[in-house]
């Protein structure tokens, strides 16, 4: 009896430790998903801009049998960007480097990128980029109206303090309406942990998700609606559904305890069955080969595909290398020229 009681006591003692360390890390288990999300919202609208560094990685196999032949294909890739932004006077900086390996199919290289985006005095706008391509290795500049900066960094603004509609208005300027039920489809399944999770030594509010594919279409296709100059429609959309069979999106949002700050973000698609991009492949092979021969078989293993985010705080300042800053500016650019090719490349 006297061993009971003191199990009792031990158990009793341990999780009054634990809820007091859940208390004072400001933890706390009442707070549902939304809550969450909308002081999240509050945070970052608040944050006057931040720091984040990506990584993605892909690891894909691909299984090809044409009759008797058979081929392994493998492909891999890697994406590491740091990205820095402020809100007012409004500045972005990017740079990174992306690699891909496909030697089987002579493809496998590298780019580097490094761009500025600066707020000039009078609201237009100077991005700088330097993007090492055939031996080229200067900056670049190009103006942006202040029309054009006025509707880009309305749209960042919108989308960090949540207000997607808002967002979508700004960067096409046309009034666009994201209902309240595409952000509910896109959060209804979110899972909030019940405790605290050290993230980058941050005491975390951690939500996890899984979309499957048909949600996921469902979401896009409610997106293209909303966005009439999108350059889709439905009856296009629609050729794209059979990709969608058998994605599975997995996600995790961490946001800090004691400020609601993002500490870090990901999102993976290594559980998906990509079956449907393997019989599309295997049907564009046999448009180019001879109408006599059997569809290629291509199987599709995806091992690896995934990207993580890891947030800090917002930079002081952006600056920008004494390089850059002395490029001429050689044109402009234009949003809605930007948008236009986009829509009619899609199209």
């Amino acid at each position: 009896m006297m061993k009971k009681n003191f199990r009792n006591r031990l158990l009793a003692v341990t999780a009054a430790a634990a809820s007091s360390f859940l208390l004072l890390s400001g933890f706390d288990s009442a707070l549902t998903v939304q809550d969450v999300n909308d002081h999240m919202r509050e945070a970052l609208s608040s944050m006057g801009g931040f720091s984040a560094d990506m990584n993605a990685t892909a690891d894909i196999l691909l299984d090809v049998a044409m009759g008797e032949q058979s081929q392994s294909i493998p492909i891999t890739g890697s994406m590491d960007m740091s990205v820095q932004l402020v809100e007012e006077p409004f500045a972005l900086a990017v740079s990174g480097n992306a690699a891909g390996d496909a030697s089987a199919m002579g493809v496998a290289g590298s780019i580097d990128l490094d761009m500025y985006l600066l707020t000039q005095e009078d609201g237009s706008g100077v991005a700088y980029v330097r993007f090492p391509q055939g031996g080229d290795e200067a900056w670049h500049a190009a103006a942006l109206s202040a029309e054009d900066m006025e509707k880009y960094t309305g749209a960042i603004k919108a989308a960090l303090s949540g207000n997607a509609s808002e967002a979508f208005s700004s960067q096409l300027g046309t009034q666009v309406d994201v209902t309240n039920e595409l952000m509910e489809m896109a959060t209804e399944n979110m899972i909030l942990a019940p405790e605290a999770v050290s993230v980058n030594g941050v005491d975390c509010y951690e939500m996890t998700q899984s979309i499957d594919g048909n949600t996921l279409f469902e979401i896009i296709s409610k997106v293209v609606e909303a966005v009439p100059t999108s350059g889709l429609d439905a009856s296009s959309l629609s050729a794209f559904q059979m990709f969608f069979d058998g994605i599975r999106v997995d996600t995790v949002t961490d946001v800090a305890v004691d400020t609601f700050q993002p500490v870090s973000a990901g999102i993976d698609l290594s559980g998906s069955d990509f079956s449907a991009l393997g019989q599309l492949l295997g049907s564009m092979m046999f448009s180019s080969q001879d109408a006599s021969s059997a569809a290629p078989q291509i199987g599709v293993t995806v091992n690896a595909l995934n990207c993580s985010i890891n947030y800090s705080e917002a930079p002081a300042e952006i600056i920008v290398p004494e390089e850059a800053l002395a490029a001429e500016i050689e044109t402009t650019l234009a949003l809605s020229d930007v948008a236009a090719a986009a829509a009619t490349t899609v199209g």
